[in-house]
């Protein structure tokens, strides 16, 4: 096992260093705290996914069912473009899982992030929703077209000098786009699913590189979790592990990789949320060992 320092390093790449302190966490390193604590006490929930595991897309769904159980309005942020909403509702509208997978098969990424087990989450969200939860899926990311108005949002955004908005455009749409979709159904709790550089509530190092020359200029970049936190109380959970595979983009290719635990010492048990201190991330969750989940519905290699 790591120490909890170490983690926020190697994982983050430095998340929090140099970076705007984030607000401060409501207990110490090590505490546990229930699920419902840190739904009283925030209006939006994150989980920082490793892209390409088994365990960490059930986890996030699992939570879903728990808030919805308390009978909120549950606003689920996904990791998507807005290009894909249309038929992220027919998964959750199809009247059999075979019609919900079809409606979303055409869907592939190369990290990690259309995997069997997030079809899989997609599935489980469907059945909450055809149960008769509250829930409103949305997919928040970037456009690959942004729009006049999601220029003018990220303008209008109050961030510190240090912060590129272009190196940040990402992060800051899949922030703006949560908000929006939130107040839209008048949401009681958001739950994001993204990559943990992604839901930090700090602001990160970037560079950019002169393809002519290779020279870097660094810049810092803001989190979607960073730009939320300005908003609304933010829990920021980063699922930890305790060593196996994941199956993600290595070298620019998907593959599976051999993962080394990353829960720190003070995670004792695994399915409790402990809070972590004055970091990027508030909190951690261990799913216990990880199993790599391909995307096996994408084409075959040589065709995509």
């Amino acid at each position: 096992m790591k120490p909890i320092a170490a983690i926020i390093t190697a994982l983050a790449v430095a998340l929090s260093a140099g970076a705007e302190t984030p607000k401060a966490p409501a207990c110490a390193e090590g505490q546990a705290v229930s699920f419902e604590d840190l739904a009283a006490a925030h209006k939006a929930i994150l989980y920082g996914d490793y892209h390409g595991t088994r365990e960490m897309p059930a986890v996030f769904a699992d939570a879903v069912a728990q808030a919805a159980a308390g009978e909120r309005r549950v606003l689920v942020a996904l990791e998507y473009p807005p290009e894909w909403q249309a038929d992220l509702d027919a998964v959750m509208a199809a009247l059999d899982e075979l019609a919900a997978l079809d409606a979303f098969s055409m869907h592939h990424t190369k990290d990690g992030r259309t995997s069997d087990a997030m079809r899989n989450m997609l599935l489980q969200l469907r059945a909450l929703k055809l149960a008769g939860a509250d829930i409103h899926v949305v997919a928040a990311d970037s456009r690959r077209y942004r729009t006049d108005e999601d220029r003018a949002a990220v303008s209008a955004l109050d961030l510190p000098d240090s912060v590129d908005r272009t190196l940040s455009v990402w992060d800051l749409d899949l922030a703006l786009h949560t908000k929006a979709a939130c107040e839209a159904v008048d949401c009681d709790l958001i739950l994001m699913f993204a990559g943990n550089y992604h839901t930090g509530l700090a602001t990160r190092p970037s560079q950019v590189i002169d393809p002519m020359t290779g020279e870097a200029t660094s810049n810092r970049a803001a989190t979607a979790g960073f730009v939320l936190n300005k908003f609304t109380p933010v829990a920021s959970v980063m699922l930890v592990h305790r060593g196996g595979m994941a199956h993600n983009r290595v070298a620019g290719k998907l593959a599976i990789r051999e993962e080394l635990a990353t829960a720190p010492d003070f995670m004792e048990e695994d399915g409790v949320y402990y809070c972590t201190g004055p970091h990027s991330f508030t909190h951690m969750f261990s799913v216990g060992l990880v199993f790599p989940s391909e995307d096996t519905l994408a084409p075959a290699p040589e065709s995509q």
